[in-house]
């Protein structure tokens, strides 16, 4: 390859790559003798670290009115959803296309939308997602959530009660009991909008208009009267490394108490942008030392899935953050949000051999520092030319000439 950037590391150009059994051997400096470099910059794999495979495919639901009247739409179309098991599996084939090599996803479908993942070879987490005001709603949605855990590998699955106004706060407490008895992931829409801190703090506002309207009961009796983040840490979340998936509406205590917690939070930048929300705190939260991750969510809210166009718009809509530490957010913090092995966005000998390869680099490529490179590859000229998912090659929309002829070699074809 002609470079190689680990995410909070180094630049490495022209670099070797040595790869075995879908790991890393070994990454350095190319040598004389080595094989002739290719002409493609090496970055880790991204993490699309939140979405809803089962709702692939759907077209945006505009934002209007409160956040709740979209909620009702979401509704609908998930009644209407059809093939979900395909959709997802093409889904997420353009992702693995488009440079993701992990995802971590909200799974309401009963696990059709994980199938179809995995079918399309995209490794993750599938958090089976649990709703239900009425607290026996909500424990039969646990139980079948269980049962599903139970037939997949612990490493890949995880639970996600949707939000603190859509799971009776009972509940809410025995998913966590219940995921730590199984060493299971967890994942909850958290401090997403002004309605839900609202409906928390006072039990009214849009919120309780919502619920009242679907007609199944209140999450509790009175309301707790904390904000989402103390809610969460007061319900033995953020103790158990529940990741925080959005986190939109936060003040300074809640930065503080979630560094304090070593949480995991989720930004979502295209959903963030489709509600014309305020400018999220992501760079207060990585100056606090939270480790903080990327999503596209759905398509529901978003122009699409892809999150290396995410990421690119994400680096031209907030030019005060730097690209060396969104590329690691979108990299080793997803890997960290999930669990799994943030060590290999460097490469680390042995650890999964996952990679995102980019066409077109300049010529001055081989002179960059890590943040200059960083800089190029979100500035929308650089391209996928393939995505590496344990060893595996992936080819992205167009695949340079240099590329296609090291894959024809029958060397490489172990």
């Amino acid at each position: 390859m002609r470079g190689a950037l680990a995410a909070g590391g180094g630049w490495i150009a022209p670099a070797l790559w040595s790869v075995s059994a879908g790991r890393t051997l070994e990454l350095r400096r190319a040598r004389p003798g080595d094989p002739e470099p290719l002409d493609l910059v090496l970055l880790p794999g991204l993490v699309n670290a939140h979405s809803h495979l089962d709702l692939a495919g759907a077209p945006p639901i505009p934002a209007r009115g409160d956040f709740t009247e979209w909620l009702f739409a979401v509704g609908g179309v998930r009644d209407d959803a059809r093939d979900v098991e395909a959709s997802a599996r093409a889904e997420s084939e353009a992702l693995a296309r488009a440079g993701v090599t992990l995802v971590g996803d909200i799974d309401w479908s009963g696990g059709s939308a994980t199938r179809g993942r995995t079918a399309a070879g995209l490794d993750g987490v599938a958090y089976h997602e649990i709703v239900g005001v009425h607290r026996e709603r909500a424990r039969l949605r646990l139980a079948a959530a269980l049962q599903l855990v139970e037939r997949s590998d612990p490493a890949g699955v995880g639970l996600s009660p949707h939000a603190p106004f859509t799971v009776h706060h009972e509940v809410v407490r025995e998913i966590v009991l219940a995921a730590a008895r199984r060493g299971l992931r967890l994942a909850m829409h958290l401090a997403e909008t002004p309605e839900e801190t609202r409906f928390l703090l006072h039990g009214d506002g849009p919120v309780l208009r919502f619920l009242q309207a679907i007609g199944k009961g209140l999450p509790f009796e009175t309301p707790p009267r904390l904000r989402p983040v103390a809610w969460a840490d007061e319900a033995g979340l953020l103790a158990a490394g529940c990741v925080v998936v959005h986190g939109n509406d936060l003040d300074d205590d809640d930065v503080a108490r979630l560094a304090a917690r070593g949480s995991s939070v989720v930004y979502c930048h295209g959903t963030h942008s489709h509600f014309g929300r305020p400018r999220h705190r992501i760079g207060e939260l990585l100056d606090a030392g939270v480790n903080v991750a990327l999503g596209t969510d759905s398509g529901l809210s978003n122009r699409g899935v892809d999150l290396w166009a995410e990421l690119q718009r994400l680096a031209a809509d907030r030019p005060d953050l730097d690209p060396l530490r969104l590329l690691d957010c979108a990299t080793a913090g997803g890997r960290k949000a999930l669990g799994l092995e943030p060590e290999a966005a460097s490469w680390q000998p042995g650890t999964r051999a996952d990679a995102l390869l980019l066409a077109e680099p300049p010529p001055t490529v081989e002179t960059w520092t890590p943040r200059a490179v960083a800089s190029w590859a979100l500035s929308g000229a650089a391209h996928p030319a393939a995505t590496v998912h344990g060893g595996r090659f992936v080819l992205g929309r167009s695949t340079p000439p240099s590329l296609a002829a090291f894959l024809d070699a029958p060397w490489a074809q172990g």
